[in-house]
């Protein structure tokens, strides 16, 4: 036994059929079977489902979720469609029934040896910003600025990858404000947590013509809606390794999930507009963070939305009540805005000459001065990225 060995956790509840796979297990260089008292990381996890499959894939969907297993076989004496359907979609890369051959299982521990190799000998990616976008309030123009702030950055000549994650995990509207129909939505994250690589997310991924990579959520309850911190800081680091930009329409709620997002964010913005009960949540935001200890107070700013410029309340106002300078204002334009929304466009496609629009590439320009010109490199590296 090595550290370097692949640890495996075998839950058989057959004793013949345990023994066939410690056999074939030790047949196979580079693993070692987890015994009493191991203490490393479960790297691959078989297990042989009973008579009770609601109770077991309950079970193994709890550890999935935990992060605790980093892929997952299932084994069982019965065999149906409906079975192996549901075993896939709970996240289990390999289904053996009864009917499987010696070979097969030897082929299935080569294939997941080899993922292992090619994940650990990648030469490491792109450390991208994750910037958090959150709202004061309620109806404050979130979503608005997430989608807009995310298309801008992606339309600039030295960003080449920019994704788009909806944290309202149920009802968000980002589909909507882009006109785009998901394939997939952030269940897929909960249901096969254990699958969670750049590949995979590659084929979950929406794509807006503008070239963000979109999760977008669920639209609806389910069961699987629910994510935990740690889905969500293994979702994010995957993601930081894949994009120049992670920006996260983050709601206006918190919790658990959001902490773990500001723990996580590189930069936050928090969405207010010069109203009383904005400036006085937005208070509240900065004081709560203040205490936590994070986000970095440098690593916060405020985005006033709808700024009108004869407001009652000046920005001067404002800033003397945060004791922080306001780092952009959004200026108010109702019926641009709403027009874009009602057509599923973001503003540099609905209106790409009006002032509203130019503040938002002001915006992502002034979010990313770090990044260096590329030589040669085209407006829209859209395909490469998928080709990866």
């Amino acid at each position: 036994m090595t550290d370097e060995n692949i640890c495996i956790k075998l839950e058989i509840r057959n004793r013949n059929l345990r023994r066939e796979f410690e056999s074939i297990i030790r047949s196979v260089p580079g693993f070692d079977i987890q015994k009493p008292g191991d203490v490393r990381p479960i790297d691959l996890w078989i297990f042989e489902l009973s008579d009770e499959h609601d109770k077991d894939f309950q079970h193994v969907q709890n550890i999935l979720n935990s992060g605790e297993v980093k892929e997952l076989f299932l084994a069982s004496t019965y065999s149906d469609q409906t079975l192996l359907k549901r075993a896939m979609q709970t996240g289990a890369r390999e289904f053996f029934d009864q009917s499987v051959k010696e070979e097969e299982i030897r082929q299935a521990l080569e294939k997941f040896k080899e993922r292992r190799e090619r994940l650990k000998n990648e030469t490491p990616g792109k450390k991208g910003q994750i910037i958090n976008v959150l709202g004061s309030k309620g109806g404050v123009g979130t979503t608005t600025i997430a989608v807009n702030l995310a298309v801008c950055l992606a339309e600039l000549e030295r960003v080449e990858s920019v994704a788009l994650i909806d944290m309202n995990l149920v009802f968000g509207e980002i589909p909507l404000f882009l006109d785009i129909e998901p394939t997939y939505n952030w269940s897929e994250i909960t249901k096969n947590i254990s699958r969670l690589d750049a590949t995979f997310l590659k084929n979950i991924l929406s794509v807006d013509p503008s070239g963000v990579y979109v999760l977008c959520s669920p639209g609806y309850l389910s069961g699987y809606n629910v994510a935990s911190p740690a889905i969500i800081e293994s979702l994010l680091k995957v993601m930081r390794g894949m994009f120049d930009f992670v920006i996260i329409d983050g709601g206006h709620s918190m919790g658990n999930i959001s902490l773990k997002i500001l723990e996580m964010s590189d930069t936050v913005l928090i969405v207010s507009n010069l109203s009383i009960p904005c400036l006085a949540n937005t208070n509240k935001l900065l004081k709560s963070f203040y205490d936590l200890g994070y986000p970095e107070r440098e690593r916060i700013n405020i985005v006033i939305n709808r700024h009108l410029k004869n407001s009652n309340i000046s920005i001067e106002d404002a800033e003397k009540s945060f004791d922080k300078k306001i780092f952009r204002t959004i200026p108010n334009d109702y019926n641009t805005t709403i027009s874009a929304i009602n057509k599923g466009k973001p503003l540099t496609q609905f209106a790409s000459k009006e002032p509203i629009t130019e503040n938002f590439r002001e915006m992502a320009s002034s979010i990313c001065p770090s990044f260096e010109e590329k030589e040669g490199k085209k407006k829209r590296k859209f395909w490469k990225f998928f080709s990866l």
